[in-house]
């Protein structure tokens, strides 16, 4: 079999679409992407192994291997509580955090939030990238918030009420085309809105309000209508193909399929 042709840096998999939401340890990520064209790679970096010393030494080794490059470290959610030693703990989590993403020259984590209605919410969260801005701005590294249904990274005016705050350019939104219209969030005027804050972009399709995922073109997302108007506000970032793993043998066809999605947003002339 040919080898697949390279896609642009900017178009990005996340490694869920191979492992699904077990703990793989990217096994079947590394199998997989050498069958893809797919040069960049978002880590969902969700279990205990895979963020220590020596799971990063892992995916750099094993990265370096086979030819792709780590670009962004999706993670779990924000949890800080409404006490001081929870945000102390979690103040604690991310500077390690910001520190492993420099260990593997990634310049962007992700993450979205708690539970909506769970102690501490939006506020918490506030006081937290108070902490860590800063120290993640001086390591050059951006923090992208993902929106997902149910929690305190939602809405419209989950945004406005952290951007009011926060307003370090390196903290920004992850406009999650899936999860928004899980949410029935109207997702032109999310990107006319926060065109200046947009700093990541999660390509993942879904049946209607709620989470059910599906396949590429399954479901509701007009995903030219959104991708074109985010790149008519001048975003030049990461287009993640973000679609969860359904079968061993769907894997390589789904992803396939976001890619061609994002190359019709990309000015293939330019990008690397």
């Amino acid at each position: 079999m040919n080898a697949p042709a390279p896609l642009p840096d900017r178009v990005v998999v996340a490694t869920l679409g191979f492992d699904g939401f077990g703990d793989e340890y990217f096994e079947p990520a590394f199998e997989g992407l050498p069958h893809t064209g797919f040069r960049s790679v978002e880590f969902n970096c969700w279990y205990g192994r895979t963020i220590t010393p020596a799971g990063l030494r892992s995916i750099r080794e094993r990265s370096d291997a086979i030819g792709v490059t780590p670009v962004s470290l999706h993670l779990p959610s924000f949890a800080p509580g409404p006490a001081a030693a929870d945000l102390a703990r979690e103040v604690a989590r991310w500077c390690w955090l910001v520190e492993a993403a420099s260990s593997l020259d990634i310049s962007l984590l992700k993450c979205t939030g708690s539970a909506r209605g769970e102690a501490g919410g939006v506020e918490s969260l506030i006081a937290l990238l108070e902490e860590v801005g800063p120290f993640a701005a001086d390591r050059g590294v951006r923090i992208a918030l993902e929106n997902h249904a149910g929690n305190v990274l939602e809405f419209a005016e989950d945004y406005d009420r952290i951007f009011e705050v926060i307003d370090d350019p390196g903290i920004g939104m992850c406009l999650d085309t899936g999860h928004f219209a899980a949410s029935g969030v109207d997702m032109i005027a999310i990107v006319e809105r926060f065109a200046e804050r947009i700093i990541h972009v999660d390509l993942k399709d879904c049946a209607g309000t709620g989470e059910e995922f599906v396949p590429f073109g399954h479901g509701v997302v007009d995903f030219d209508a959104v991708l074109g108007a985010v790149t008519e506000t001048g975003y030049d970032g990461y287009l993640v193909v973000e679609f969860p793993r359904r079968g061993d043998g769907t894997a390589i066809d789904d992803l396939a399929a976001g890619a061609e999605i994002a190359l019709r947003h990309i000015d293939t002339r330019s990008a690397g």
